[in-house]
């Protein structure tokens, strides 16, 4: 099982049927796909490798689903950050789980620009927001838009999917690790229990960055 898995039976069976609708637009599976591929082709190019941790800190949103599809798709690990922590916080999950890459919002690109100053392992700060480029950041959409697509690594089975922070009230957040199998079958319960049935539209209220909303949105 993978988590891509989904998304490439969409793939073959309903290309043009629209995945996601967010903030007025809607794009197709087939359109998702492209982006997710070119995004991972993205994170190679920066020389994310096998099992490195790429961090997300932002509201939900159509990039947010790109990421997690996009991370292992590239062969690496997701590590979604709690956008309640404080900035401390944040820097410690990062530093802690090592880090690499971490893709900011415009909500969150100031904290972008004090991880750039103060976490010990993020090397490349990635600004996903429709205003500005923060100096110093690279540009979500023009790194997709000057990618080629690459292949999914189909990260699998038990490797390593991503690191889900808990949420630290008696002492520092601890990182919890789960594989690629954990998140799957417990997606395919969700479905068994008929939570998610063909021509669902899900309207995603929950956190993304949070399992639970994680989950959900991979049922």
């Amino acid at each position: 099982m993978y988590i891509t898995q989904g998304l490439h039976r969409h793939l073959q069976q309903r290309p043009n049927s629209v995945a996601i609708r967010s903030q007025g637009r809607s794009i197709t599976y087939a359109e998702f796909g492209d982006r997710v591929a070119r995004l991972a082709s993205a994170l190679k190019g920066l020389d994310v490798g096998s099992g490195d941790r790429v961090a997300m800190l932002s509201f939900n949103s159509q990039r947010f689903i790109e990421y997690y599809q996009a991370v292992p798709w590239a062969d690496a690990v997701v590590n979604p950050v709690n956008f309640r922590w404080s900035a401390a916080e944040i820097i410690y999950s990062l530093d802690d789980s090592e880090t690499t890459v971490l893709i900011v919002d415009d909500h969150h690109k100031a904290l972008g620009t004090k991880v750039q100053e103060q976490a010990k392992t993020v090397r490349v700060v990635i600004y996903a927001g429709d205003g500005e480029t923060p100096p110093g950041m690279l540009n979500y959409e023009t790194l997709i838009r000057i990618s080629e697509p690459v292949e999914d690594a189909r990260r699998s089975g038990d490797a390593l999917l991503g690191i889900f922070y808990t949420g630290g009230t008696t002492g520092q957040p601890k990182g919890v690790m789960l594989s690629h199998s954990n998140v799957a079958f417990s997606a395919m319960n969700s479905l068994i229990a008929g939570r998610c049935k063909p021509g669902t539209t899900f309207l995603h209220a929950m956190p993304m960055f949070h399992l639970a909303g994680f989950a959900a949105m991979t049922a």
